[in-house]
């Protein structure tokens, strides 16, 4: 069986098709540079993506605070992850790169603050 994936690895965009049988890639074509090919073989059996967010906070000056998850969330799961997400808020300081959901709905993937958040002044 034959999937065709687009890459985003780079602005190229290539179409790449990925030959399969059974839980085996047999052939990719199209892709121009081996980052289409890493990437097309785990899209057809992994498709992931990094979630970028915002996630509420208890501070006048910063009431929304980006976030993004530390490692790809699996495509079918994101819209589930942004209602989980959009029921937390965060308080009190936070730092670059500190979690701020840990380990999200089971999957493996911690959400992260994506800028400093100081102590609210209110």
């Amino acid at each position: 069986m034959a999937k065709e994936v687009i890459c985003i690895m780079c602005p190229l965009g290539c179409r790449i098709e990925v030959h399969v049988e059974g839980q085996e890639v047999k052939q990719v074509q199209g892709e121009r540079c081996k980052k289409g090919v890493k990437y097309a073989q785990q899209e057809v059996f992994f498709p992931g993506r990094i979630l970028a967010t915002t996630v509420k906070t208890d501070s006048p000056e910063m009431p929304l605070l980006p976030v993004r998850s530390d490692k790809a969330i699996p495509k079918e799961r994101l819209i589930e992850c942004m209602k989980h997400i959009s029921k937390h808020s965060v308080k009190g300081s936070v730092k670059l790169g500190q979690t701020v959901i840990e380990n999200i709905l089971g999957l493996g993937a911690d959400i992260i603050a994506c800028r400093t958040k100081p102590f609210a002044t209110t």
